[in-house]
């Protein structure tokens, strides 16, 4: 992975973590906060202590904003300091789940696991545990409390936020669902060079919650040379303004979103020649999507979403 592909500006937004983040963290001394933990290797334990921790530390995410706990990754002084494995012979990925889920109540839901294995040894395995902020809150903990982040720790909470976490069943929670690509060939030279490439997006969201969502929008910022060459095809009614390198675009959220639905709110079409391939690894597609309850941001290099059938097309499958 390449260092302009590591986005931790918030850890809840990289869609799956890898060694490479795992390092970035370490070579940044990443520091903890309300929305990321780190853990050495000997937090995953089959003591029923270690696992009443890892309920507290992970309901108290649930509790809060959402983040991230890692599992195999050492800390000095509250910032990343460098690798402590788990292994993952004793302690599986299924393993640790099985913690989460029989030890905090009620069940939190899109919870997810990333798992890593350095050097593709079992026995040297980072767990990252990405926890959302969760609409089914508040979530009690093995030792019958209720806990909240508040800075570096996981801290038990006052009756009275208890009380606050049962209205948040009633706010709207929206998911913004991974960028749908798909690629085709528009035209070619006689020696068969892809002069235009044809690359369809589409954009979907959830409705997550018991809620419906009446009031959403997405602002699209696509690179300004490539939407100058796509003659606007599906995107002409939404443009506002050129800024810089990008054509911004407003999106608006046409209908009512019910809880469990998928929406998709833009889909068009990018056509991109030879001349346009530096610019999409320079400038990313951004995506910020509105809603009543809070933002998701996003963003996409083009140039690696030019497949098909699995093949990326580069410089130099392109006429000159």
């Amino acid at each position: 992975m390449s260092s302009k592909e590591i986005h931790i500006e918030y850890p809840l937004k990289v869609p799956k973590y890898t060694k490479a983040h795992i390092d970035y963290l370490i070579r940044s001394r990443a520091e903890e906060s309300i929305h990321i933990e780190f853990k050495a290797g000997p937090a995953l334990d089959w003591t029923d202590s270690r696992k009443k921790e890892i309920a507290k530390d992970v309901s108290a995410f649930a509790n809060s904003d959402g983040g991230i706990i890692i599992y195999g990754l050492s800390e000095e002084n509250n910032a990343a300091s460098g690798y402590s494995f788990v292994d993952g012979n004793e302690f599986s990925k299924e393993w640790l789940e099985q913690v989460i889920n029989s030890k905090i109540k009620r069940r939190i839901p899109d919870l997810e696991i990333d798992v890593i294995r350095v050097g593709n040894k079992i026995s040297q395995s980072v767990y990252v545990v990405r926890i959302p902020r969760s609409s089914e809150s508040p979530h009690m903990a093995s030792d019958g409390r209720f806990y909240k982040r508040f800075n570096f720790e996981s801290v038990r909470m006052e009756e009275y936020e208890v009380r606050d976490l049962f209205r948040r069943m009633d706010e709207t929670q929206l998911k913004l669902l991974p960028a749908e690509f798909t690629g085709a060939i528009d035209s070619v030279t006689r020696d068969q060079k892809v002069k235009v490439f044809r690359l369809s997006v589409i954009l979907d969201v959830k409705n997550t919650s018991r809620t419906i969502e009446q009031t959403y929008k997405t602002i699209l910022r696509i690179p300004r040379s490539v939407y100058d060459n796509s003659h606007a095809e599906g995107l002409s009614p939404f443009f506002r303004k050129y800024q810089r390198d990008y054509a911004l675009l407003n999106v608006p959220g046409t209908t009512p979103l019910f809880p469990q639905e998928v929406n998709t709110l833009v889909r068009f079409d990018l056509l991109i020649s030879g001349n346009h391939l530096a610019d999409l690894a320079t400038f990313p597609m951004k995506i910020r999507f509105y809603y009543s309850n809070g933002i998701y941001e996003l963003q996409y290099f083009l140039d690696t979403k030019m497949k098909i059938d699995g093949k990326l097309y580069g410089v130099a499958d392109f006429a000159r």
